[in-house]
């Protein structure tokens, strides 16, 4: 199975210049746990839940009280750089040993031109498991239907 066969190709960014609060608030609404970050014309980080939690987090020297967002301060400051990337055109159990070596939890798919096209999380291969173990059951359940008699 190809990356192909399971994405769907929609990627949504954020600027670099954005604010934690942006990131957070674009995040919620859309139910994302990675962003991409942008610089306006390449990929240059990812911003994750975890990150939008570390930025919560105050140290003993802020002054603030627990809790409190910075959304003061910039993407840039709090994602993930480089960006992982993997071609529409890869293995999906490549780009999954790729995220277990790795130990991160999202990929970029870029397709054959090698343009950004979207994003691929543990998550989605998760229900793409779930998917193919549902399809495995249904056919052993039907070829054993050929060979075992109902009970009637």
């Amino acid at each position: 199975m190809l990356i192909k066969d399971i994405l769907i190709p929609k990627l949504t960014t954020i600027p670099s210049t954005a604010t934690m609060s942006e990131a957070e608030k674009m995040m919620r609404l859309n139910g994302f746990r990675h962003l991409p970050v942008s610089d306006g014309t390449k990929l240059v980080g990812i911003i994750s839940d975890r990150d939008i939690k570390l930025a919560t987090v105050v140290g003993v020297n802020d002054n603030k009280k627990e809790g409190y967002i910075h959304s003061y301060k910039l993407v840039s400051e709090f994602m993930s750089s480089p960006v992982l990337k993997a071609r529409i055109t890869d293995r999906v159990d490549k780009v999954v040993r790729d995220m277990v070596n790795l130990k991160v939890s999202c990929f970029v798919i870029e397709n054959a031109e090698g343009e950004d096209i979207g994003i691929l999380t543990t998550e989605d291969f998760l229900i793409t498991l779930l998917d193919v173990l549902d399809q495995k059951v249904s056919i052993l359940t039907k070829i054993k239907s050929l060979f075992i008699p109902a009970k009637s």
